[in-house]
């Protein structure tokens, strides 16, 4: 064994998606604005973000978070990622800041408001904690509404979506389907290139159940905040309180404010791991299968 690589990495999920914070790793970024840190690291890296990324250490599903100090908020998260998925994700949110309260490496907030420094701006979340304030229950947060613009939703001003009812050759958005769902999704996702992702989704008794393809037809193991989001702008708020994945995880909506829609989700830590890379491993940079 001749080591010349290794990465420690604290990794959650939030309702079911995958999302891997690195604590040690040969990525080290100094700048004090934020968009060149980004820049840095979305144009550098790249063995060590494929190794982290990539199976057989990640996986098609993993998205990877960077935590650095803040001049302006309680932490500042860069996010790097696959190239089919999207840039940034709400629940990195929730991740990161599960994971730095639970592994004591934040200050506890007095009012339980922390600030979140990103490239997309400062976000605010509420962390609803345990008695004994060393776990966290919950995180909340309150996310502006998407809008229609022709036939695709936009989030944020920046990420595109198709919102796609079930056809009829699929009977249900479950398990049992998956097959004949990921096919659907597949070919969808080649005829709407320009799209982050297409939404599949299915009305129920006061809910919505739906399945997110991402640019290269990878299903999103999550509801996904998007999502929910978009598919609130397309059916309405009514017809949108829960949104359910194919995996039974949901995302509901707790109120509405003037700002906009604010959910609670809980994130989990699943594990505490250290890596190293062979020299002499043939596979060291690793693969994807989607």
């Amino acid at each position: 064994m001749n080591f010349h690589k290794s990465f420690q990495t604290i990794d959650t999920q939030v309702v079911g998606e995958a999302f891997r914070i690195i604590v040690q790793s040969p990525i080290m970024l100094m700048h004090e604005d934020i968009l060149e840190a980004d820049h840095q690291l979305n144009t550098q890296f790249e063995d060590t973000k494929q190794q982290l990324l990539n199976e057989p250490r990640g996986h098609r599903g993993m998205n990877g978070c960077l935590v650095l100090p803040s001049a302006i908020a309680s932490y500042r998260l860069l996010f790097f990622q696959h190239a089919a998925s999207t840039s940034f994700k709400y629940e990195a949110l929730v991740a990161t800041l599960t994971a730095l309260i639970e592994q004591g490496t934040v200050e506890l907030s007095k009012n339980n408001t922390y600030s979140i420094e990103t490239v997309k701006g400062v976000y605010e979340a509420n962390a609803k904690l345990s008695e004994k304030r060393d776990a966290v229950l919950s995180v909340h947060l309150i996310l502006k509404p998407a809008y229609l613009e022709g036939e695709q939703v936009i989030i944020d001003n920046e990420r595109r979506y198709m919102v796609v009812e079930k056809p009829r050759q699929i009977k249900a958005i479950v398990l049992e389907e998956l097959a004949e769902i990921s096919t659907w999704g597949l070919l969808e996702s080649e005829k709407y290139s320009t799209a982050d992702g297409i939404i599949m989704y299915e009305q129920l008794d006061g809910s919505v159940r739906s399945v997110t393809f991402e640019r290269d037809g990878y299903i999103l193991r999550s509801p996904g905040v998007d999502s929910t989001l978009a598919l609130i702008a397309v059916l309405g708020e009514e017809a949108v309180k829960k949104n359910d994945s194919i995996f039974d995880s949901s995302i509901e909506i707790i109120q509405k404010h003037e700002a906009g829609y604010e959910i609670a989700l809980t994130g989990y830590i699943t594990g505490i791991h250290q890596f190293v890379v062979d020299r002499e491993d043939p596979l060291q940079h690793g693969f994807i299968i989607v």
